[in-house]
């Protein structure tokens, strides 16, 4: 199918939405991390992209930018071309890392734009990760104290809009009451200790070379796997290989 036009926002205020490919790990430890946001300063707020909130997910990012000269496709394209080509190289992956290209949500008014703050930065407690004012990852501390250690995110349209960062840190504390993070111990592992979890696993094999190995022989590994805890998602996600093939891999594991 011929690609369509991507739709102007009004505001000039854009979520942009970038995953990995069939769900893997983009992002494998604060290297990757660091590498991303710099790219996020050079090839977006150096091209004139204010970045107004951001958050980092293990297999996914979030973005919402200001992009007043139409510059934001070009230059996402640069940021993913980028990181594509660092990440492979680090980890002797080959093939597309991100899920076709990146998704570009028009935010059409003030509302919008609150509301995609909000989202943004409750992204770590809904996944059960971490509750949202001990994240690292994210812009949370640029809106509730008016300090962004990684230096590129300006809060200021988001923040002007609430009245502050004081107005902010109670806004959002209310959403928390509707949706709090769980920090009692789980019996599953969460997806940012999956990756861990699986190189300790497929030990001394590594996860690139798990994925390019014959069915029969990979199935042991994806077994063993799957008793240590990890779900079926989170072994697509983190070695990278096809739903289907993890399926028929894990046949039977509880007995093998």
């Amino acid at each position: 199918m011929p690609r369509t036009g991507r739709v102007v926002s009004l505001t000039g205020y854009n979520h942009i939405i970038a995953r990995g490919n069939g769900g893997i790990c983009i992002f494998e430890d604060d290297e990757d991390r660091y590498r991303m946001l710099t790219l996020f300063e050079d090839k977006l707020v150096g091209n004139g992209i204010v970045v107004t909130a951001w958050c980092l997910m293990s297999n996914h990012f979030h973005l919402m930018v200001d992009d007043p000269h139409g510059k934001i496709s070009s230059c996402m394209s640069g940021v993913l071309t980028s990181y594509a080509m660092y990440f492979n190289r680090k980890t002797d992956r080959v093939g597309h890392l991100f899920q076709d290209r990146f998704t570009n949500i028009p935010v059409e008014n003030d509302v919008q734009a609150i509301s995609l703050a909000d989202y943004i930065h409750m992204n770590p407690v809904k996944a059960g990760i971490s509750a949202v004012d001990t994240y690292r990852w994210s812009s949370y501390r640029a809106y509730a104290y008016g300090y962004d250690g990684f230096g590129f995110c300006d809060p200021g349209i988001v923040l002007d809009l609430v009245g502050g960062s004081l107005e902010y840190r109670h806004y959002l504390a209310d959403r928390i009451d509707q949706a709090p993070y769980d920090a009692e111990p789980r019996p599953r592992i969460l997806d940012d200790e999956a990756l861990e979890v699986a190189k300790s696993v497929a030990a001394p094999i590594s996860l690139p070379e798990l994925a390019s190995m014959k069915p029969s022989e990979r199935k042991p590994i994806l077994c063993k796997m799957r008793r240590a805890g990890l779900t079926i998602n989170q072994i697509v996600r983190v070695v990278g290989i096809g739903r289907t093939s993890v399926v028929s891999g894990t046949a039977g594991w509880k007995k093998l």
